[in-house]
């Protein structure tokens, strides 16, 4: 997910479990996980890849969130504890603190952080472990987008918007805005595709 593996690369059973020092056996068992995830697939004539999903798979896959995550962000909003959306408040002021200081890593980490409170005050955790899912699938191609510093800003954004909805009780603005919110990353993803001529 971090991308520290390029799509496309190799993952040998063998090599992961001395990598991290463990017999091959947990090795496998995280493979068999990554593989059900999505993460990595199954290549003839090369074995376990890290996965390189299309760019059709992977707007699919936004299509998908845009609906869940609205509705995630909808019962956040009718559901959530007055400490939830405080904690929410606190996560989205250090998010911005780090765009400003331009440390990506953690600021996508705390936008990623930002979404997970929201899901978890959803309250129903068959929604939310379908959205975990899903987005885990996108692997680095999820994060790849608030990589470049206008986008960030622009979900960050975007981020607030929902946010105010949510503090508001306004479901139907909150579903609105994560909805808009996740349109607009599916717009710049097919953008920076025809950017990289990566349209496929």
């Amino acid at each position: 997910m971090s991308g520290n593996l390029e799509p496309g690369a190799r993952l040998r059973e063998v090599e992961v479990a001395q990598r991290f020092g463990v017999s091959r056996t947990p090795a496998r068992e995280a493979l068999k996980k990554l593989k059900a995830g999505g993460l990595i697939a199954e290549v003839a004539g090369r074995g376990l890849t890290v996965s390189n999903p299309s760019l059709n798979e992977i707007l699919d896959a936004y299509q998908i969130r845009e609906v869940l995550e609205g509705l995630a962000t909808q019962l956040a909003t009718e559901r959530a504890l007055d400490t939830e959306i405080m904690m929410m408040e606190t996560v989205l002021q250090l998010t911005r603190e780090a765009h400003r200081e331009d440390d990506v890593g953690r600021a996508i980490t705390l936008c990623e952080q930002f979404d997970s409170l929201i899901f978890a005050a959803a309250r129903n955790t068959q929604l939310e472990s379908i959205i975990e899912t899903l987005r885990t699938s996108q692997g680095s191609n999820r994060r790849g987008n608030i990589q470049q510093s206008s986008r960030r800003a622009e979900a960050i954004s975007e981020r607030e918007i929902i946010l105010k909805a949510i503090q508001s009780r306004d479901s139907a603005a909150a579903d609105q805005a994560a909805r808009e919110h996740l349109r607009k990353a599916r717009t710049f993803r097919i953008e920076r595709s025809l950017a990289e001529g990566a349209l496929r």
